[in-house]
Parts: structure tokens; C-alpha cells; sequence
């Protein structure tokens, strides 16, 4: 098994928030996220958190010195 780079320390208010609004609109938490990233430099990776419905929310993010970039996308569950 590889070893999960960090997430950031800070998450962003608006990345609180867009969590906030995600599980509002999908059913509240559903199972627990899985995270991703670079195994040396820990510059760049990502998250997810599950929807009661199945849907996911990503964030992809990625550090250049010291700031922390952000992406978010939705992704529906299979079918």
C-alpha cells in the first residue's frame, strides 16, 4: 500500500462551505472519503467525500511554494 499524501492543513472557508452544500443537497454524509496524492513531494493530490445518495465530491488540489490550489467537481454515482 502507498503512502496518502496529506490533504492541506487549511481547507478554505469556501471549501467548508461547498462541503456544506454538497451534503445538503445529497442526503447529508454518506461513507467515508478516500485521498490520493504524490508519495515524495506531497505538492499535489486529492479527496473525496460520499453523499448519502452516492454522489461524490472531489477536490483535486495542488501547492506551488506556499499556496494551496483548490479544484472541486461533482461526480454522480454509477449506475
Amino acid at each position: 500500500m502507498t503512502e496518502k499524501a496529506p490533504l492541506p492543513t487549511v481547507m478554505s472557508r469556501d471549501g467548508e462551505d461547498r462541503i456544506t452544500d454538497f451534503f445538503a443537497r445529497h442526503g447529508g454524509p454518506g461513507r467515508i472519503g478516500e485521498q490520493e496524492g504524490d508519495e515524495e513531494l506531497h505538492t499535489r493530490g486529492w479527496s473525496e467525500v460520499y453523499a448519502a445518495d452516492g454522489h461524490r465530491l472531489r477536490c483535486e488540489w495542488s501547492r506551488a511554494g506556499d499556496k494551496t490550489f483548490m479544484n472541486f467537481s461533482e461526480i454522480s454515482p454509477e449506475k
